[in-house]
């Protein structure tokens, strides 16, 4: 065995599903954790906030008890960073990668596979590879100024600050959007690409799994499942919040479906006008996620999920 091939083998095993939404990561992460003896950690930006089921692509779970333990369940398989803070508040990246590699390491410690399932690009690789994320904190001063210009303007100016990281950004999420101005202006300087794309090291024996689907495909999945979670409530769901005292503001704040479900619910748009409009949007983003996960040379792509269980079950008979 190589040098390289004996610091693998030392490494914890972990698998990873990524792709962009609707390609059915979720339920290709339930599979396997029940073939597997898995459990599934959620890579979403959007999924750790409370009640926002519908609007943000939970998977349909519910909290049970087990023993000492309250766990989110979805098909009888635990899944975790899933349905854990208030949407009052943001939630960081900073704060992701704590709780998630703590979730990680309990998994690990009770003998079962860690399944990080997820479509924010940037806290699948915060999690899984050992780079540092800039420690900034918030500048209410700045916020309060940027919060106050178009998001076409916090683009200008983020571009013009890291051109590299505009790129990346899901240019329809004010929220992080302001974040990455805010950690640029406090660290004094554009956030290391290479940190994030090149020579990346990870602290796990790591197999990551990209679902690549046909664009006629993909399209019709999203469409679909925007569809559906309309008619199961999506709408009501985002309405209760703020009337539970989450402000417009902060939900559109939220990117993507939230932006333009408030316009409606305001009354700026119509029902027609607000599916037409995040159909493309969801569209756009699921080719912005590809672009990010196809900078990994590492990752396996299918496009069948029933390819992926042979090569979970080679990974796993490798000496470790």
């Amino acid at each position: 065995m190589s040098t390289q091939s004996k610091k693998t083998a030392t490494k914890p095993k972990v698998l990873a599903i990524v792709g962009p939404n609707a390609s059915g990561k979720s339920d290709l992460a339930v599979q396997l954790a029940h073939k597997f003896n898995g459990e599934v950690i959620s890579a979403d930006s959007r999924q750790v906030y409370r009640g926002l089921d519908l609007s943000s692509g939970k998977v349909p779970g519910r909290w049970k008890i087990r023993g000492f333990n309250r766990r989110y369940e979805y098909q009888d398989i635990p899944h975790h960073l899933v349905d854990i803070v208030s949407p009052r508040k943001p939630f960081t990246v900073q704060q992701y990668k704590k709780k998630a590699q703590r979730a990680l390491q309990d998994i690990l410690n009770r003998g079962k596979l860690p399944i990080v399932a997820g479509g924010t690009g940037f806290y699948v690789d915060a999690l899984l590879y050992d780079f540092q994320i800039p420690e900034a904190p918030p500048n209410k001063h700045l916020r309060r100024e940027l919060e106050s210009l178009t998001t076409e303007q916090l683009m200008h100016r983020l571009r013009a600050l890291d051109p590299s990281r505009a790129k990346d950004i899901d240019i329809h999420n004010r929220r992080r959007i302001i974040r990455a101005i805010e950690i640029i202006v406090s660290i004094h300087s554009p956030v290391p690409k290479v940190n994030l794309f090149e020579n990346r090291e990870s602290p796990y024996n790591l197999l990551k799994i990209g679902i690549s689907l046909p664009d006629k495909e993909l399209k019709r999945r999203i469409t679909n499942r925007l569809d559906k979670r309309i008619k199961d409530g999506m709408l009501d769901e985002v309405r209760r919040t703020h009337l539970l005292g989450i402000s417009w503001r902060r939900l559109e704040k939220m990117g993507l479906e939230f932006h333009h479900i408030v316009q409606h619910l305001k009354g700026e748009i119509s029902k027609e006008e607000m599916f037409s409009l995040i159909e493309i949007k969801d569209n756009q983003f699921a080719r912005k996620q590809m672009a990010w996960f196809k900078r990994d040379k590492n990752t396996t792509w299918i496009d069948v999920p029933a390819k992926v269980s042979p090569l979970v079950q080679d990974f796993l008979s490798r000496e470790a």
